[in-house]
């Protein structure tokens, strides 16, 4: 029992990395040098169009020293491509959460 126990467990730590794919260093960075203003403005595009719509929704404390709020931030994108979307995210959540998390922030191919 202990014997077919350690086999099996030996066997599938073997196996494992092959199940499980790898993720290489281009897949996992996020591109961290992607202006708020990248991509161009745009509304959400029809679904089929291959465009990548960019959505950001969050908030971010008030310019007005005299006032205590927040200010809502809501801009949305289209890209060309994947990596670029992913990092105006990047941007958008680095410079607008300090006052609260994002609602929304996702990357959709249309």
């Amino acid at each position: 029992m202990k014997t077919g126990c350690v086999t099996f467990l030996a066997s599938l730590a073997l196996a494992l990395p092959a199940l499980v794919p790898a993720t290489t260093g281009a897949n996992a960075q996020v591109r961290k040098d992607v202006s708020e203003y990248a991509g161009r403005r745009c509304s959400a595009p029809p679904k089929g169009s291959g465009i990548i719509f960019g959505q950001f929704s969050g908030v971010d404390d008030s310019p007005m020293v005299s006032m205590d709020g927040i200010v809502p931030v809501d801009r949305m994108r289209c890209f060309t491509n994947l990596s670029e979307c992913k990092g105006w995210l990047y941007t958008m959540q680095s410079k607008y959460t300090n006052a609260g998390p994002a609602t929304v922030a996702r990357c959709i191919k249309r």
